[in-house]
């Protein structure tokens, strides 16, 4: 039973110190010694990362409703300027909820001449 044990501790001592060295390691972490097998699909790991920045003033877009707002908040309800005034705040959500959402042509299903609406017709 004794010699399992010394035999165990010897075993578990000869592990640790061949772990030992590779902790006092100094490994190079500059960016030049790093590169990495690539398979050829998707981005390659080896080209640095570039990120994109998109011009467009988000200022500009809420200044101009804004005004049309506070035109809007003047009038008298449901008069004529105030229909006017209200479909042109609607154009520009509308326009701005365009260009944020993005369909994809395979997402729409093309609709079919004859509408079923699956009901049962009465003989």
């Amino acid at each position: 039973m004794y010699p399992t044990r010394i035999a165990l501790l010897f075993l578990s001592i000869a592990l640790c110190s061949c772990a030992a060295p590779a902790a006092r390691i100094n490994f190079d972490t500059s960016q030049k010694s790093r590169t990495f097998a690539w398979d050829g699909l998707g981005r390659d790991p080896n080209l640095p990362r570039t990120r994109v920045k998109r011009a467009r003033d988000p200022a500009n877009e809420d200044d101009s409703n804004r005004k049309r707002e506070k035109v809007f908040v003047s009038l008298q309800p449901y008069s004529a300027a105030w229909w006017a005034v209200h479909s042109e705040i609607e154009a520009e959500n509308d326009k701005r909820l365009a260009r944020k959402l993005v369909i994809c042509a395979s997402c729409l299903h093309p609709t079919s001449p004859v509408d079923v609406t699956g009901t049962i017709t009465a003989d």
